[in-house]
């Protein structure tokens, strides 16, 4: 009789047992799940930081045709408002400052401001600018 009850309380913990067991497994899979969806989102942030590079770059070096005033003003306002749309979507903060450094220099020429009877100092400022931006790429992307 002793023996018996052994065997039924044995039986029924069993299914305890196993539903143990299962739950580590379980909760060990939730982590997996966990770790592959933090790689994934940090995947995403570098590829959406290469992208805001790329772009940014391109941006950052274009430089107006002072040859022709309003075409160069046109263009320089356009390239300021990409500069700040781009600024606005990175999280690194370095390369957002930089970005809106650009952005302020390109609002001088869109301005008016700045034009080619006066643009040698300011090339050369935009130009350390640039190469700002360029240097805070290549830090995020390595």
């Amino acid at each position: 009789m002793r023996a018996r009850k052994q065997l039924v309380a044995a039986a029924l913990a069993l299914p305890l047992l196993t539903g143990a067991a299962a739950c580590g497994e379980l909760q060990e899979a939730q982590e997996g799940v966990q770790r592959a969806q933090e790689n994934i989102s940090q995947a995403q942030e570098s590829l959406s930081a290469v992208q805001t590079c790329a772009k940014a770059a391109g941006a950052a070096q274009f430089t107006p045709n002072f040859d022709n005033p309003q075409q160069a003003q046109a263009e320089a306002q356009a390239k300021a408002e990409e500069l700040g749309r781009l600024a606005q979507q990175t999280a690194d903060q370095t390369l957002k400052q930089n970005l809106l450094d650009v952005q302020a220099s390109l609002e001088q020429v869109a301005s008016g401001e700045i034009t080619a009877q006066n643009s040698a100092q300011w090339l050369q400022t935009k130009l350390e600018r640039t190469q700002q931006v360029l240097a805070a790429c290549a830090d995020i992307t390595g």
